[in-house]
């Protein structure tokens, strides 16, 4: 009996054991990679919607896209398609006491896979180099491509891109 209650005791945590570690490796997806886009990393990306002078305001949300792969140091690549959260930090109107209409924009959070990871850029402002003839209002039209340079790195977690031609299961 006591040679039963030895092996029980040795094979019960065992089993244990391998369980835990078979639970979580079936957890593990294959095609998960974590990486760091370094501080300095452009992210090339479109507007989702139209951003106005004459329509939005000081803390308004809106969304990016990425349109490019987000190339890293080691030679790996993030798939584009990656969404920029940002919000609208002033909008001002032009006009002949105005002065040139203005625009705002701060870059928040960066959502890859469905999780955000939070960004840190330079504030960005639009004036005249946009700015529509005969016209008071700025507007920055759904679409427009934007580049945005990351003032600090970000850890993120990312699936790999299914390879061209394979159809999705």
């Amino acid at each position: 009996m006591m040679n039963y209650m030895k092996a029980m005791g040795i094979a019960v945590p065992a089993l244990l054991v391998t369980a835990i570690v078979a639970a979580a490796s079936s957890d593990t997806d294959p095609d998960e990679r974590t990486a760091t886009i370094p501080a300095g990393t452009t992210l090339v990306a479109v507007l989702e919607t139209q951003i106005s002078t004459a329509r939005n305001h000081a803390g308004d949300e809106f969304e990016l896209r990425t349109i490019e792969p987000v190339r890293l140091r080691d030679g790996a690549e993030i798939p584009s398609g990656l969404v920029i959260h940002g919000m609208v930090t002033d909008a001002k109107r032009g006009g002949r006491r105005a002065g040139v209409p203005e625009i705002g924009l701060r870059f928040l959070e960066l959502e890859v896979d469905g999780d955000e990871h939070a960004i840190q850029t330079d504030q960005y402002r639009f004036g005249t180099l946009v700015r529509h003839a005969r016209s008071d209002h700025l507007v920055l039209s759904a679409g427009q491509r934007l580049s945005i340079r990351l003032s600090r790195p970000v850890t993120v977690e990312y699936h790999l891109a299914a390879p061209q031609g394979k159809a999705a299961e």
